[in-house]
């Protein structure tokens, strides 16, 4: 495993970690788990998600305004919503699919 694999692996597991302790605490672990699922979807479905994740061209404006519609649409609990946005505010939304998949 290259040094940036075990980064991202070490990085998506803290991050899916704290979700689950911040889930727990809130008492919102079922809700976060099938939004997570439901993201997920949408990640692997649209290729034009998929696409926007990955672009590092993108701002971090950009993929917040994004996020912000896709939150209002599937009326995502706002746990998960703060999360995205520090992702996105950290340049990591990438490790998303990685860390939900930890999660879920």
């Amino acid at each position: 495993m290259s040094k940036n694999n075990s980064f991202s692996a070490t990085t998506a597991s803290r991050y899916s970690l704290a979700l689950y302790e911040l889930a727990n605490e809130n008492n919102s672990i079922d809700e976060v788990e099938e939004q997570s699922i439901s993201l997920l979807k949408l990640i692997d479905e649209s290729k034009d998600f998929s696409s926007l994740i990955k672009d590092p061209t993108n701002s971090v404006n950009e993929l917040q305004d994004v996020i912000n519609k896709i939150a209002e649409n599937y009326k995502l609990n706002s746990l998960i919503s703060k999360f995205i946005g520090f992702l996105i505010s950290k340049r990591r939304f990438f490790l998303y699919k990685n860390n939900s998949s930890r999660f879920c």
